[in-house]
């Protein structure tokens, strides 16, 4: 039950103290940035080149849409 309170119902009783919690939020954005990265970093792009047109223009295809979301979701919730 979450009562209106933006974080989970366990830090409302103090397992986690409310100064931690920035903190927490730094280091959670930071690892999500570096598994994304490690993703990225592991796609062997001449492989998919060798592909052959198709699956490229998909990838490509693909990634523009993640950035279009990612876009209208930071606009869409005002974080910027």
């Amino acid at each position: 039950m979450n009562h209106g309170c933006r974080w989970p119902s366990g830090t409302r009783r103090g397992r986690v103290p409310a100064s931690a919690l920035p903190v927490l939020g730094w280091i959670t954005t930071a690892l999500t940035v570096l598994a994304m990265a490690a993703l990225g970093l592991g796609t062997d792009a001449r492989a998919v080149a060798r592909s052959g047109p198709r699956i490229a223009a998909v990838v490509t295809l693909s990634l523009l849409a993640l950035i279009g979301l990612a876009l209208a979701l930071i606009g869409l919730l005002a974080l910027v």
